[in-house]
């Protein structure tokens, strides 16, 4: 039986949510509460989120864009069951649906050009490379499959002509993702580096692609985590809304 532990969050815009998760395994770290800080989603719009885990990305979503509908896919069971009772939980039955499926099965299932955004956390290891987890959850979150990046990306069929794909990846990697963003006609339109600290190099960044758009990308001030002392920035400390 997995152990786990119930913890609470808040977000700017979102307040606070509650989300039951592994006490080892695949747990939310800095890039869930980073993603959802960072979408734009506009009244009324569908929202599909692939590789939603526990499902705090979709319920922060729900959370600060009340008018909006989301669909989380999770293939894990585990993570799956955890994700429908968080929902369930913060009182989003109505707004969030749970498919427990691989994404590469969402194209013969899923009617194209159904959602306006597609929010992802994919997988930021390379098969093959890193350290293996033995912890099945925490190493499926961690290292992509057999296509990579590319198959996460190749859900833009799932969005309407110029819906936005957001997704948070290591910032070492930025010129692959850009690359591959527009190899998929999916153009960089928006983009945010988020440094440690201000001396040291960004470890991840956030992108806004749009689908089938033209070129032109707006650079946004780089994100501040922590103050020399180790603190939150201010930035940070109104993002957690603290």
């Amino acid at each position: 039986m997995t152990v786990t532990t119930r913890d609470s969050i808040s977000l700017r815009k979102a307040g606070i949510i509650h989300i039951t998760q592994p006490k080892k395994g695949h747990r939310f770290t800095l890039d869930s509460i980073l993603l959802a800080d960072f979408c734009r989603i506009k009244s009324g719009e569908k929202v599909l989120e692939p590789g939603a885990g526990t499902g705090i990305v979709s319920i922060l979503l729900a959370k600060k864009f009340p008018t909006s509908s989301i669909t989380a896919v999770e293939v894990l069971s585990s993570l799956a069951e955890l994700c429908k009772k968080n929902i369930s939980g913060n009182a989003l039955e109505a707004r969030i649906s749970v498919l427990e499926w691989d994404i590469t099965r969402l194209k013969p299932a899923m009617k194209p050009g159904k959602f306006d955004v597609i929010v992802a956390n994919p997988p930021y290891t390379r098969t093959g490379t890193g350290r293996v987890s033995p912890l099945e959850e925490r190493q499926t979150a961690r290292q992509d499959g057999p296509d990579g990046v590319g198959a996460w990306l190749d859900l833009r069929v799932f969005l309407k002509n110029r819906g936005r794909y957001n997704l948070i990846f290591p910032a070492p990697r930025t010129g692959e993702i850009l690359s591959l963003l527009r190899e998929k006609k999916l153009e960089p339109k928006r983009m945010r580096l988020v440094h440690p600290y201000l001396d040291k190099p960004a470890s991840l960044v956030l992108v806004e692609a749009v689908k089938a758009a033209g070129v032109g990308v707006e650079v946004m001030p780089p994100l501040i985590v922590h103050e020399a002392g180790g603190g939150y920035t201010e930035e940070m400390r109104g993002i957690y809304d603290v």
